[in-house]
């Protein structure tokens, strides 16, 4: 059953760029060109992907897309963390938020897996064609190996994070 939207499903590469969103707010850039233009080399286009993943991560108020951005009182606390206190804050959102609860979940129940199969549990959350799943299943991964919660090894991904329990949203055919 799905349960999410497809732009629930992140497309913003750069977790660390993601990151730097409630700054670029606090500083005054609220519309998509102005964080776009904070973060550096990112067209308007893909300051609305930041700012959706910010959404994603808890630290933007939901809001139109081409609205003022908003943070919400976890993004400003967020971007007065230090780096070491923002890779925490971030490994805890990934494990906790979807879709990365999720892929994580499949990930840690299998012998690591292939992007085409991370990107077949995107499908099961949203709406996604092939191609965009695909594509959204190549960031959720750079996301977890960006704070350490996944590694590829030989063309497949594995959760490398702590040994908690995890439980996905929604039932699937990867939940343990």
């Amino acid at each position: 059953m799905m349960s999410q939207e497809t732009i629930d499903i992140p497309q913003a590469d750069i977790l660390w760029d993601v990151a730097l969103v409630p700054e670029a707010i606090i500083r005054g850039k609220t519309l998509p060109d102005e964080i776009a233009g904070y973060i550096g080399t990112k067209v308007a286009r893909q300051g609305l992907y930041y700012t959706q993943a910010a959404r994603i991560l808890g630290f933007v108020k939901p809001g139109r897309p081409r609205e003022p951005a908003e943070l919400t009182p976890f993004g400003r606390a967020f971007a007065n963390y230090n780096q070491v206190e923002q890779r925490t804050a971030l490994r805890r959102m990934l494990l906790q938020r979807e879709p990365t609860r999720s892929v994580i979940a499949a990930i840690r129940s299998s012998e690591g897996m292939r992007r085409a199969e991370i990107a077949t549990v995107l499908q099961e959350l949203a709406p996604l064609a092939p191609s965009t799943a695909l594509r959204r299943a190549a960031t959720v991964a750079a996301w977890l190996c960006a704070t350490g919660l996944a590694e590829w090894k030989d063309g497949r991904l594995y959760y490398c994070g702590p040994n908690m329990p995890l439980q996905p949203s929604f039932p699937s055919k990867y939940a343990a």
